[in-house]
């Protein structure tokens, strides 16, 4: 494969990873700052993939510049509820209800989780499959599983 031919498929690439993750739901700006990420890492390690292995190393690159974003958001979403609760006298918390808040406690991390990313940071389905890697069939039986056993932990709470 010649060099041109090789850098006409690099821009196809990158057009097409691009649309992948806006189809993710990813802001177009930020999914242009992964691509240009990812080829800065290619430059960096200078590698000369052959076509059938640059695709999914491309986007197996990008998906992991994208977890890193969104890590790095989350964290700074928590930084300043802490820091905006700090100064307005509040404390962050689920509800005043203490029911819930004991049925909460009383699930696993993953299940907490779950039911934060869902209902407390309004994600998708399919984001919330994305960030676990595991299929939006398992998120969405898991869900329907733990609000089952939040019933149940309340309804106990509530019975005692």
């Amino acid at each position: 494969m010649k060099i041109d031919q090789y850098e006409d498929r690099l821009i196809a690439l990158a057009n097409e990873i691009i649309g992948f993750l806006i189809h993710q739901k990813i802001q177009k700006p930020d999914a242009e700052d992964i691509v240009q990420d990812v080829f800065v890492k290619l430059m960096q390690t200078d590698l000369m993939l052959p076509p059938d292995k640059l695709r999914p190393w491309l986007y197996r690159v990008a998906l992991s510049r994208f977890y890193d974003l969104y890590r790095r958001q989350k964290k700074y979403r928590d930084l300043l509820l802490s820091q905006y609760a700090q100064y307005c006298d509040i404390v962050p918390g689920y509800s005043e209800n203490t029911d819930l808040e004991h049925a909460l406690a009383a699930l696993n991390d993953y299940q907490k989780s779950l039911i934060l990313l869902y209902y407390d940071e309004r994600q998708r389905i399919r984001e919330i499959a994305m960030i676990y890697n595991v299929s939006e069939a398992k998120i969405k039986v898991d869900l329907f599983r733990t609000r089952q056993q939040l019933k149940q932990f309340i309804a106990e709470e509530k019975n005692a």
